[in-house]
């Protein structure tokens, strides 16, 4: 017993120079979270008039070897929304507003949402996967302002793979066969505070049920192979959407993260529409990595974004580029909506 939890120590300890890049990011990192916040915050749940479905694939730093591959799947819907606070069909000279309600000055309703998210990320011998259970409720301010709070409930497995580990001496008595898993539970809580015309969002993920280990419990109460703790990530997201006129709209936006005995992190991203179907976007995170972003919104169903890492931290002595491609199908939109009104 005493030989593998050493040898877990070992792993890790080989392991963290290649990972130094996400030290600060436990959780998978995201180039299109702009195009499904979801991901990060448990109170977008139900924002949209219909049920957004979204699947991402994100291979990070190419060329590596046993880089970091993550793929989700995530869907939320409304619960008692009748406001319908949609951009309609697209006319013939761009996309207009479609505010179903009497006035601009009648406060919308409040409304519920649940979703749900299953998440795959895997790193060399060492992989997460997880699914979570979601619900928010949005109340409304004024006008047609809301406030979001969200819970997110789920569970976590970590796995780590021996036979994925290669040793120079595969004779060494340290060296194990076969995968262990470790179970545990996740929290996740957020907020969102949106308008058709901004949001501002705030998350914590990973606050309690922080032990992170493999198997059995040892004498002392801690988990087999017990190797420290996952800790809470805090987000902190802002953007505005601006018509610059009847064919273009402009939409920057900024994110915060904060982890734990770590530096603080942010991302910047700036994207133009054209006529609410085309998209094109840029962001820098800091000290990692310039992005690329374009996207289509093909119809009322279906959208698709793609964004390329250009990455300049040290790990681009080994791996230059990271690439990630979300697809959204938008299911039960009844007003036909081609660009997503709060998730631009």
């Amino acid at each position: 017993m005493a030989k593998k939890i050493y040898f877990f120590v070992l792993v890790l300890g080989f392991a963290k120079p290649f990972f130094q890049p996400s030290i600060a990011q436990q959780r998978p990192q995201y180039s299109q979270y702009m195009m499904n916040n979801y991901v990060l915050n448990p109170a977008i749940s139900g924002i949209e008039d219909y049920a957004d479905i979204k699947t991402g694939y994100r291979n990070q730093w190419t060329g590596f070897g046993g880089e970091p591959t993550t793929y989700y799947v995530s869907g939320h819907w409304a619960l008692n929304k009748p406001d319908l606070t949609s951009r309609g069909p697209t006319p013939v000279r761009g996309q207009k507003p479609n505010i179903k309600l009497t006035n601009r000055f009648e406060r919308v309703p409040a409304h519920s949402g649940l979703g749900a998210l299953f998440v795959a990320d895997n790193a060399g011998a060492i992989s997460r996967t997880s699914l979570n259970f979601s619900f928010a409720k949005h109340i409304p301010l004024q006008n047609t302002m809301k406030i979001s709070l969200g819970i997110g409930l789920g569970v976590v497995q970590n796995s780590l793979d021996f036979d994925k580990i290669k040793l120079a001496n595969p004779n060494d008595p340290l060296a194990q066969s076969g995968k262990l898993n470790g179970y545990q539970p996740e929290l996740n809580l957020g907020l969102w505070l949106y308008d058709r015309d901004f949001y501002v969002g705030a998350s914590a993920n990973q606050i309690v049920f922080q032990n992170f280990g493999f198997g059995d419990a040892l004498p002392d109460g801690k988990p087999y192979g017990w190797i420290g703790t996952q800790e809470t990530h805090y987000f902190l997201t802002a953007g505005i959407r601006r018509e610059i006129n009847e064919d273009w709209a402009f939409t920057p936006s900024i994110m915060l993260k904060y982890v734990q005995a770590s530096p603080l992190s942010f991302d910047t991203n700036a994207k133009v529409y054209y006529r609410d179907r085309l998209w094109l976007g840029a962001s820098y995170r800091y000290q990692d990595a310039f992005v690329g972003l374009v996207g289509f919104n093909v119809n009322s169903m279906f959208n698709v974004g793609y964004s390329y890492d250009f990455v300049f931290s040290n790990i681009n002595l080994a791996a230059r580029a990271s690439h990630e491609v979300v697809i959204g199908i938008m299911l039960n939109n009844k007003q036909r909506v081609i660009c997503p009104v709060n998730q631009w």
